[in-house]
């Protein structure tokens, strides 16, 4: 295999949510190797590395991915995070130049804050949970942001510096069917940037309506 997913959770999310996250995940990636990072035990979903219990926050983020990547023996990585749904076109990618990394286009973001919030869809375009990156140029990154930092941060530290990817318009990946992150207040960012705050649609191509979704998601 040349593509390893790479699931990394601070185990924040409600545990029924974050179930039906990694059932998704499951009937997606076939073949494909997994490795999950936790902060709680997954026992059984891929080669799981448990870390113990730390604070919700990026410099812990970053640590996990870190972990994560020391174990992956491809020379690919795809992201896959506890409040993403992304499509089967997510995992059939094979990358074309010689470029350290690719952004998944489209991403559209689902709030449920409280189960408060209206359910449609935003278009947030690309994210940092919908990516394949080569995997010494993420661990050289990775080891590059960390570098100097104590092993386990907490909430209050300095976040320390973002590791070098970014969105390059020349290399995206993508389909007609979006993925979708959900934002519920519970994640290590309450809210995400969008396109536009005031332009929705309550319906997307595959998953349907946003309504359906979130009962199906939530309960």
């Amino acid at each position: 295999m040349e593509v390893t997913v790479v699931y990394y959770t601070a185990s924040s999310e409600d545990i029924a949510f974050e179930a039906r996250i990694r059932g998704h995940l499951l009937s997606r990636i076939g073949d494909l190797p997994l490795i999950s990072v936790s902060q709680k035990p997954l026992p059984g979903f891929g080669n799981n590395i448990c870390v113990g219990e730390h604070d919700n926050c990026y410099g812990n983020l970053f640590r996990q991915v870190y972990i994560a990547l020391q174990e992956v023996q491809t020379p690919w990585v795809l992201t896959a995070e506890a409040d993403f749904l992304y499509p089967l076109e997510y995992f059939t990618f094979v990358p074309p130049r010689k470029a350290p990394y690719y952004r998944y286009k489209p991403v559209y973001v689902h709030y449920n804050l409280n189960g408060k919030s209206d359910p449609k869809f935003f278009l947030k375009g690309t994210s940092n949970g919908a990516q394949m990156i080569n995997r010494d140029y993420w661990l050289t990154t990775m080891e590059w942001t960390l570098n100097g930092e104590k092993e386990w941060f907490s909430k209050d530290d300095p976040v320390p510096p973002a590791p070098r990817v970014q969105t390059d318009k020349r290399y995206l990946w993508g389909s007609n069917i979006p993925a979708i992150t959900f934002k519920t207040g519970n994640g290590v960012r309450r809210l995400t940037d969008v396109r536009n705050k005031n332009i929705a649609t309550y319906h997307l191509p595959y998953w349907g309506r946003a309504d359906d979704l979130r009962k199906e998601m939530f309960g």
